[in-house]
């Protein structure tokens, strides 16, 4: 299995994966980075064709970054390479039997999943955070730890939800949309924009 991205967010799924006895044939993937080994134990690769051959032996591979672009990236390439995406289930997690998409979103521990929730393919929703009834979020969307989803949201694909950002009940969240640390979002939000702030307002 290949990890796709050895930085600050690879730590922490590292940690997931060690709990869960998945590190069999671990190997992540860091173009960028000169470095050959991964928490001193687990080779970091630096080739696209190092990739394909991995695959060619062990199809699967998991996002291991936090920025929905990047993440969108790498899914798209390593798909392209005849991989095959894995998500992970951290400790903790609890969801309702009523959830739908969970099998094709990445969850890290403590988090809170209710009833009738939506989740897109590729989305991440990161450590601590409570995702309510009827909840809709998009494609490669990144919920950041701590961030409450109230009842009735929807959030559109590749946005980015800050850490313990709060979104009110029945609000509208476009694509491409980034809401900042702490902000509460009381109104619905247009495509491609940055709020920050209590209440939230677009920059």
């Amino acid at each position: 299995m290949i990890v796709a991205g050895a930085g600050g967010h690879a730590l922490e799924l590292l940690d997931i994966l060690i709990s869960m006895e998945r590190t069999k044939n671990l190997e992540f993937f860091d173009e960028l980075s000169s470095i050959n080994v991964f928490q001193d134990r687990f080779p970091i690769i630096h080739s696209e064709e190092k990739v394909k051959a991995h695959l060619l032996k062990d199809p699967f591979f998991i996002l291991g970054t936090g920025n929905p672009i990047v993440r969108h990236q790498f899914y798209k390439r390593f798909s392209d390479f005849g991989g095959k995406l894995i998500t992970v289930k951290g400790k903790g997690v609890v969801f309702s039997d009523f959830t739908s998409g969970a099998e094709e979103a990445d969850i890290f521990n403590l988090c809170f999943i209710s009833a009738k929730t939506q989740l897109g393919k590729g989305c991440l929703i990161n450590t601590g955070a409570q995702i309510h009834h009827e909840v809709k979020i998009g494609e490669f969307t990144e919920i950041s730890p701590g961030a409450v989803l109230l009842g009735k949201v929807e959030v559109g694909s590749f946005c980015s939800i800050g850490a313990h950002a709060t979104i009110l009940p029945k609000v509208r969240i476009g694509n491409h949309v980034t809401v900042g640390a702490g902000s509460v979002v009381t109104k619905d939000v247009p495509d491609g924009v940055t709020v920050i702030g209590v209440p939230g307002r677009i920059v």
